[in-house]
């Protein structure tokens, strides 16, 4: 995991990552507990031309 961004905000620490597939989440940070609240696909292979 990549952190991308990070962002104090009303509601705790928003923490932007990306996982080694591709999917981009979006994490709240409350003291010692993380809530992840969205979450992409992971980013599509280009498929193999022939």
């Amino acid at each position: 995991m990549t952190t991308v961004s990070v962002h104090p905000t009303p509601s705790g620490v928003t923490m932007w990552t990306r996982c080694v597939c591709g999917s981009l989440q979006t994490r709240v940070l409350r003291g010692s507990r993380a809530v992840i609240c969205a979450r992409s696909r992971p980013a599509d292979q280009a498929a193999p031309t022939v």
